[in-house]
Order: C-alpha cells, then structure tokens, then sequence
C-alpha cells in the first residue's frame, strides 16, 4: 500500500474542521515527535481540547483509529528524505522549477493513492456499469478531467454526454433516462455552476459522483458516490493548480482500469473497435 504523507494532509484539511479537532491538528503539526508518543489523553491536554476531539480528528483523517495516525506519522518522521509541495518563485532557474515540479507530482500521486478508498471505487465502478448514460462536467481545469472521464468510456463503449454548456446539461438530464450518471468534478466542491448541475442532477432522478478533494464541502453533500483526491497546500502561483490536476487524472486511472479489468474481455472488444474507428481517420 502506498503511504502518503500524513503531515500533508493534516495541513490541507485543517482548516476545514470543526475548531476543536484544528486544535489537535495544530498540535500534531507543531509537534509531531510529540504527537507520535503521546497518549489520547496528553495530546488532548497538549492541544487544550478534549479526548473526543483527538478520537474524531483520527476520523476525520479517514483513519481508523489514534494508534493508526500515529503509526504513520512516526513512519513518515523516520523517512531520511522528505518531499512535499513546492512553488515557484521570482527568476528561478529551469533545473529547479523542473524538481519542484516532479515533487509535487509525486507528492501527489503518493498521496491521492493512499487516501484513496478502494470501497468508494468499488461502488462507483459498479454504479457505472449499470447505468445507460455517464454525464460529465467540470470548470477550468477539472474541464479537462471532464473530457477525460468521456474519452476513457466511450471507448468502454458507454453513451457518455460532454458540454461546457450547463444550461445544455440541464436540458439532457430532464429529458434523458434516469438510469443515467452525473460525474461532477470540482477540485475544491464549491464550484457553483458544478453544484447547481448537480443539483438539477439529483432533481432528474440520477445518481451523482463527485470528484473533489479530501474534506468537507458543499458538493460532497449532494453526492451519493464521493471520490477523494489530496489536498495541497495552497500557493501563490497555484502550483497546486497542477497538483490537483495530476490528483484528479491519477483517481479517474485508477477507476477505469478498475472498470476494464472487472469487463477484460468486453473491454478489448470495445477498445479494438474504436481503435479501429481512430485508424480510418488516419489512413484517410
């Protein structure tokens, strides 16, 4: 199993918690070699909050349980190097926006994977596989996850509907088949024209997954089907832009090869066909 950074994620999520749990958060981050040796009782005491906090602080990590974070806090404490997120600043040099950048890509991708819920993939895989129509829709960046998630199935060979129109959406969900999919795919879940779609999805009778980063937000309470990528820390030249990015790609992977290898043979069928299709185009 791939282990992400836990201290990454507690600072991304931080300020998403109720004030009780970022009290135990803070004292985690303040001081980790602390934090890995105490007890629910002296971290409690250490961060001013009470015992229950720390317990639903572990939760809200999607860990199950004080020991478990404090197990892979003291992993990730022994590890000789430590990466993490990184910006670009004034004047820098090729060699060294390129080391950022490749950090933060495998920052990402290390921690999307272990924060990825096999559950959640699961049961959207298998949500996908019944239903007739897959909707997707996303703005700026997450538009071109949108295209992604409609390239992958239909050459999976789904019906898949793709607009940058919302008021188009809205018209195919009232008046297409309720066995249908809405993707919605918000980075930060408060996009409002992806909330809205959403919304309207729900109204049409069509199930929802939403793409979108750890913690709490408005998206995730529309959704039945919630995926979850890492949260970076945010940067003044939103190189975290471009993390999000390689997160969300990285989680729609993840889901379609999970997709193709629970369909193989069908999945070759539909692949051979559309490569087929592709290869015309070119000989013309």
């Amino acid at each position: 199993m791939t282990n992400g950074s836990i201290i990454n994620l507690i600072s991304g999520i931080l300020d998403t918690l109720p004030k009780s749990e970022q009290k135990v958060g803070q004292a985690i981050l303040n001081e980790p070699n602390f934090a890995v040796k105490a007890s629910v009782q002296s971290l409690a005491k250490k961060a001013e909050t009470s015992a229950a906090a720390v317990i639903r602080f572990s939760k809200s990590l999607n860990l199950d349980s004080f020991p478990e974070l404090k197990r892979q806090l003291s992993m990730e404490l022994a590890m000789p190097n430590r990466t993490g997120y990184y910006d670009i600043e004034p004047g820098e040099s090729f060699d060294s926006i390129r080391e950022k950048l490749v950090s933060n890509v495998n920052q990402t991708t290390q921690d999307t994977a272990s924060q990825l819920k096999e559950e959640a993939i699961i049961q959207v895989c298998a949500e996908m596989e019944q239903v007739e129509t897959i909707y997707a829709y996303g703005v700026g960046a997450s538009w071109l996850i949108a295209e992604d998630i409609a390239q992958k199935w239909l050459r999976a060979g789904k019906n898949v509907f793709l607009s940058q129109d919302p008021h188009v959406l809205a018209m195919a969900f009232s008046s297409g088949k309720e066995n249908s999919l809405f993707f919605a795919v918000s980075n930060s879940g408060e996009t409002s024209q992806v909330l809205e779609l959403a919304n309207e999805a729900k109204q049409s009778g069509l199930k929802v997954v939403s793409l979108t980063r750890i913690g709490n937000n408005k998206l995730k309470t529309i959704s039945d089907f919630v995926l979850e990528t890492s949260r970076a820390p945010e940067a003044e030249m939103r190189s975290t832009a471009t993390s999000s990015r390689q997160a969300q790609l990285l989680v729609i992977d993840i889901l379609f090869y999970y997709f193709a290898s629970k369909q193989y043979d069908e999945m070759i069928t539909h692949i051979k066909k559309s490569r087929e299709a592709t290869n015309r185009f070119r000989e013309k």
